[in-house]
This record gives C-alpha cells, structure tokens and sequence, in this order.
C-alpha cells in the first residue's frame, strides 16, 4: 500500500468512530454517511445511526462558539510525561481550540494512561472501535479506573504520522466536535506505534 492511499484509508477509518456522551446533549446532526452513536445516561445507553458528514453544528459545539473563556494563545508548554507524538497532538488540539476562542484542554496524566492502554489493545488485539474487548466501552474503562468525570468522549484514529491523524479528524464532523467542545477541560492522549497504519492514537476526553 503506498502512503497516499494508506493515508486516505486511515482517514476514512477516522471518519466514523468519534463518541462522546454529554449531560443532556442532544445528538449531532449531519447529511450522507452514518455512524452508530450512542448516549451512555443513568436511564441507560441509548444508540441511534445518524448522519455524519457535512455536519450540522452539534448543540455542544454551539455553545463553545458563544463560550466567554478566555482563549488561549496558541503558545505551548511542554508537559512532563507525555511522549513527543502525545506532546504533538497536544498541541495541534489546543492549537484548534485557541482559533475558535476555547481555552486549552489540560493533559491529564491518568487518561493519557487509560489512552495508551486503548491504543495498545487495538494493536495487540487487532481491532478498531470504541468498544474493546479487553475494557469495554471508554465510559466503562474510565469507572474502572476510577476516573471522574461531567462529560466524556473518545476519538480513535490509524495513521503514519500525528498531522496526519490531527487533519483526519479535525475533517471529521464528531471527532472535530469533540476537540472543540467547550464541555471538555482535560484530555489524556495515547499514542503506540504499530497496527495496519503505523501508529495508533486515542483522544479521550473528560470535563469537570
């Protein structure tokens, strides 16, 4: 496979495993593909396919464009115990959300941790989803793991490089939700070489 087409297919793989659940928040709304989301709430999980590309503006994201914060400047800071990729993809992502008037997502040392261990699992294992055999879904890896949280979500990506992965899944209606979302404060990043597209990555995400 060469790396043009190895990088269109990763793209396409991206394109449809983004996964948040928000405090009542209405799901995305979009026009052409589908994809199975699902709201993880106390009444229990609920699924439906809906439309995905050319997306609608998401109520969450809504509200991150009239958000007051403060934005961020677009400088960074390295953070002590990311690896250089994870340090990279950091700040693309804050990169982002400083030119939409967000302010920047805090790495969190624990999700980093939970990140990796997903991305890694998806390389033993030899799958691509939210959902692992190994730790369930996201929202169940975090209770496990005694994460806390408000708001979640998961982006999942198979590329070669970290810009590669970033401009996938910032093309991405719900994977560009998620990093933009005015819901989230705190992001752990995975990234573990191997697997069909040379590197894995997982974005997962937790307000407070």
């Amino acid at each position: 496979m060469n790396k043009l087409s190895r990088i269109m297919k990763a793209a396409a793989l991206v394109a449809v495993t983004a996964l948040a659940v928000m405090a009542s928040a209405a799901p995305a709304s979009a026009a052409s593909y589908y994809q199975l989301r699902c709201s993880y709430t106390s009444y229990g999980v609920r699924c439906a396919y809906v439309p995905t590309y050319s997306a609608t503006t998401p109520t969450t994201t809504t509200a991150a464009k009239t958000t007051t914060a403060t934005p961020t400047t677009g400088t960074t800071t390295a953070t002590t115990g990311l690896t250089a990729a994870e340090q990279q993809m950091l700040n693309l992502v804050n990169q982002e959300r400083a030119k939409n008037g967000l302010p920047a997502l805090k790495a969190d040392l624990q999700l980093t941790k939970l990140a990796r261990l997903k991305s890694q699992d998806m390389i033993n294992k030899n799958y691509f989803s939210h959902q692992s055999p190994t730790y369930g879904s996201p929202f169940d890896m975090m209770k496990t793991y005694g994460v806390s949280y408000r708001t979640a979500g998961e982006n999942i990506a198979g590329n070669g490089s970290v810009s590669g992965a970033h401009t996938a899944l910032m093309n991405s209606a719900g994977h560009r939700a998620n990093i933009l979302s005015a819901n989230f404060t705190h992001i752990g990043i995975g990234i573990q070489s191997g697997g069909n597209y040379g590197m894995m990555f997982t974005q997962m995400f937790v307000g407070r």
